[in-house]
């Protein structure tokens, strides 16, 4: 049997990775090491070297970085900019009643109602105001709110009349 050889260029590209393998394998096992020729001689008297003491360690008190913090680096103008002002104003409350009753007294009507926020009755008479909600008008059965341009009718729930358990 015999085997053919590979081409001129995979035997010089084999060769080539066995002597860069090679070259690494030495360079492993025996790292170059700077000489004191190269580097220059190290000083050896301690009078020569920095000392380290407390107060050389210690970081500057923030008093002293105040123009710092004032004047930030990462910004154009080196100030900080204004926050944004949040100038819609909040989202009006609901109307949070829910119409219990109403009694009437000759010519008068008053609007029982229940506060679904504290669960609290109210007692309110026409064009009373309660959380901005303005009632204008009460019916033998119902309510009607308004506030500005938005209105809401409230009417008795007839199944949370007077019923009594036996």
């Amino acid at each position: 049997m015999r085997l053919e050889l590979p081409g001129r260029t995979t035997q010089a590209l084999i060769a080539v990775s066995v002597v860069l393998s090679l070259f690494v394998a030495v360079q492993l096992l025996y790292p170059a090491v700077p000489s004191v020729a190269d580097t220059g001689a190290l000083p050896d008297d301690e009078a020569s070297l920095p000392e380290f003491g407390s107060e050389a360690l210690m970081p500057p008190a923030l008093a002293d970085l105040g123009e710092m913090l004032e004047r930030p680096l990462f910004y154009d103008d080196r100030r900080l900019p204004e926050p944004p002002k949040d100038e819609t104003p909040p989202p009006p409350k609901p109307l949070m009643l829910k119409l219990q009753g109403v009694a009437m007294n000759g010519g008068s009507r008053v609007a029982v109602l229940r506060n679904t926020s504290n669960n609290l009755l109210l007692q309110m008479v026409e064009s009373e105001i309660h959380d901005g909600w303005t009632l204008e008008q009460i019916t033998s059965s119902a309510a009607r709110f308004s506030r500005g341009a938005q209105t809401a009718e409230l009417t008795v729930d007839p199944d949370t009349g007077n019923d009594r358990r036996r």
